[in-house]
């Protein structure tokens, strides 16, 4: 079996390309927005993508899937029912893909999202018994996800449904399979997880604090406090539920004349400046906002700018300015 994860640091979205050599097939799971990583990593090992695996509709970072899926000719998988208006192949409980030697079944495991799945993971050229688990959001590491972002409205009985894929399904697996999920330290899905990027299930259950809770107590905990909800999450899960537009058809990023930055500011154009304080507080444009490049600057963005504003960007550097357009 072929298995390599991927991380956005900072965001901590990760993902995975899951093949098997022998056969020269692929899929891909929660892919990110950039896709070349997984094009070129797939045919440094001569495979080929065919499926792309989406475990829910995601809120904190745009999909790949479309863009994937343009450049390989994969099929997009998702959950029964998710309320996705592109084509897609639904996933229901027990379904199973297979990939070569290895075989993807599904567990509907809705908690997070109405719709989400996890994908059980086995390598049938070693054993036929279940390797590792990808959960999606559901199960993280130290953590678990959040019930909260499908609206207020559902969360009691969103958390019902946690509940229910945590303790009647996913903590009942063999203890030695491994979990893989789509976050990890960085992201707003969850309260608190670690920064490390997969455990066992054995290991979630002696030490993530949630498993220790009673039925009640772990229904009072999701529905109370989180972290606050960006403003851009509302924007993303519409795009990512339509269907989110192909890199070439985005709008073109272009340097700017000091003369050309007033104008844009006339018209009401938001000057983002990603230096650091002391730079910023040195010189920088006013009315600017003042946002340093660092591991959370997605996430801050996203609390204070409106997702369809329009930027302009004070940058460091050619690494800065690549580095925040991903």
């Amino acid at each position: 079996m072929f298995f390599k994860q991927f991380t956005v640091p900072g965001m901590g979205c990760l993902s995975y390309l899951i093949g098997c050599p022998k056969a020269g097939v692929a899929c891909v799971v929660d892919p990110k927005r950039d896709v070349d990583d997984y094009i070129k990593v797939a045919r440094e090992n001569n495979l080929k993508i065919t499926h792309i695996f989406e475990t829910h509709v995601h809120a904190d970072h745009i999909s790949g899937n479309m863009e994937l899926q343009s450049r390989t000719g994969a099929e997009i998988c998702m959950g029964t029912g998710t309320p996705a208006t592109f084509a897609f192949k639904p996933v229901a409980e027990g379904d199973i893909f297979e990939f070569g030697s290895v075989k993807l079944e599904a567990l509907s495991t809705p908690g997070h999202t109405p719709n989400s799945i996890s994908l059980l993971v086995t390598d049938t050229a070693r054993n036929d018994k279940p390797w590792m688990i990808l959960t999606g959001d559901c199960m993280f590491v130290g953590d678990v996800g959040r019930p909260d972002l499908a609206g207020k409205e559902m969360i009691h009985e969103q958390a019902e449904n946690l509940y229910d894929s945590l303790f009647n399904k996913l903590t009942r697996l063999p203890e030695s399979i491994e979990i893989f999920p789509a976050h990890g330290e960085g992201s707003l899905c969850g309260k608190g997880m670690s920064s490390k990027s997969s455990s066992t299930v054995g290991y979630e259950k002696d030490s993530n604090p949630i498993f220790k809770l009673s039925k009640e107590e772990f229904l009072l905990s999701m529905t109370g406090s989180f972290p606050d909800r960006p403003k851009s999450f509302t924007h993303i899960i519409t795009t990512n539920k339509s269907g989110v537009p192909l890199l070439d058809r985005c709008p073109v990023v272009r340097d700017l004349s000091p003369l050309q930055v007033k104008k844009e500011l006339d018209r009401g154009v938001i000057v983002l400046d990603t230096r650091d304080t002391a730079s910023f507080g040195g010189v920088h444009i006013p009315g600017s906002i003042n946002i340093g490049f660092a591991k959370q600057t997605a996430n801050w963005i996203g609390m204070v700018i409106e997702p369809d504003a329009e930027l302009i960007l004070v940058v460091t550097g050619a690494e800065a300015y690549s580095e925040m357009l991903v």
